[in-house]
């Protein structure tokens, strides 16, 4: 789900978090963040991740940030949200050039902001599935961070946090997208051991509903799932696994 900008509804409306810092982010195998910056009127925040590539020539499906499949977003303790209102956390990205400063001109208009997923006071945290491991503009980022010719010097993604109506949050189906995502990894999953077991199909009849395939075939199939894990641990998260 692609906006211009972050939702925001008038600032004047909506009740205020006065504690300078009441939200954390872990990145899995980091430590825990606690660096959202907020604006005047406290109810937008931000925080920047810079992504630095060091390597050329490494794989770009395991540098960051394209090998963060989850972030775990949450309220600190003691530290509750207005009682009508939720946190909806949103990214986007941008390359860095070779000093580690943004090239915002890479995108007119200003960077898009993309929906994570968001916090309320009855769910005060949460594991978000980012998806960027197969997110087109952050992959020609990172392929042009890796190249030769070094066009960027790697990805800095902006986290913001809104803080909204909840009906706001309601309407954007939050909680449907995070189902259909894990819907989509497991077919994509029996998609491909399908397919694995059909080019094996002796007989050639899986269109009239029946397969015939050696018993030995979903072991080759597990371990070839294997392999692929551990070059690419998101791999089964694309919409092509090949």
């Amino acid at each position: 789900m692609e906006m211009e900008q972050p939702l925001l509804s008038s600032a004047a409306m909506l009740p205020a978090i006065t504690t300078p810092q009441p939200f954390g982010l872990i990145i899995p195998g980091h430590n825990v963040i606690t660096d959202f910056i907020p604006d005047c009127t406290g109810t937008k925040f931000t925080l920047n991740l810079p992504f630095p590539f060091q390597q050329q020539n490494q794989d770009v499906s395991t540098t960051l940030p394209l090998s963060i499949s989850d972030l775990v977003f949450f309220l600190l303790p003691n530290i509750p949200l207005p009682p009508t209102c939720g946190a909806i956390l949103y990214w986007s990205a941008l390359p860095m050039d070779h000093s580690g400063n943004v090239v915002s001109n890479i995108a007119p208009g200003g960077p898009t902001f993309e929906l994570l997923g968001a916090l309320t006071p009855t769910e005060p945290s949460a594991v978000f599935r980012t998806g960027w491991s197969n997110h087109e503009q952050l992959l020609s980022f990172a392929e042009q961070s890796m190249s030769t010719n070094r066009l960027f010097s790697g990805i800095m993604i902006t986290l913001g946090v809104s803080i909204e109506p909840l009906d706001n949050i309601k309407n954007l189906q939050i909680d449907q997208k995070g189902v259909q995502d894990r819907k989509n990894v497991a077919k994509n999953i029996a998609t491909d051991l399908f397919n694995y077991l059909q080019s094996f199909d002796d007989v050639g009849n899986a269109k009239n509903g029946w397969m015939t395939v050696p018993t030995i075939v979903f072991e080759r199939w597990f371990k070839r799932f294997e392999s692929k894990l551990e070059r690419d641990s998101n791999f089964f998260m694309k919409n092509s696994m090949e």
